[in-house]
């Protein structure tokens, strides 16, 4: 219960931007991760993935759109974050779509997902933050 809210917590006011607790040399170093946002990306290259799937119905894999518009994968998938919640894509997704071409239930059942699988990362990430803290004490 208690991960329950400190999972809930961290969904609703936002994850630290800093994280610490590595092993090294049988000690703790303090180390931080970046987890803010990735940076913003280029307006023209989100509306260009934003016009090739609004004109192209249905779900595209990555390296299809990557093949047709000159970008890699990864490129896509940051594109794809950038664009506002207007493409649909996730795990066990068949690729990515334009929110506007996206059926109501694979809208649903890919955002349940992706809420679930976020929920175990956080749960994760809390219990291998409080095992690190047991190791300072």
């Amino acid at each position: 219960m208690q991960a329950h809210r400190a999972s809930s917590s961290a969904l609703s006011e936002g994850i630290s931007t800093q994280a610490s607790g590595c092993l090294e040399n049988g000690g703790i170093r303090q180390s931080e991760f970046d987890l803010t946002a990735p940076a913003p990306q280029p307006v023209g290259e989100v509306e260009l993935l934003l016009s090739y799937l609004s004109s192209r119905p249905g779900f595209h894999t990555a390296a299809t759109i990557a093949a047709f518009l000159g970008l890699t994968d990864r490129k896509v998938r940051q594109l794809a974050e950038a664009a506002d919640g207007l493409i649909v894509s996730g795990p066990g997704s068949p690729g990515y779509c334009h929110l506007d071409h996206c059926p109501t239930e694979k809208i649903h059942h890919i955002t349940a997902t992706q809420i679930s699988q976020a929920k175990l990362m956080i749960r994760r990430a809390l219990r291998t933050r409080r095992r690190a803290h047991s190791l300072i004490r």
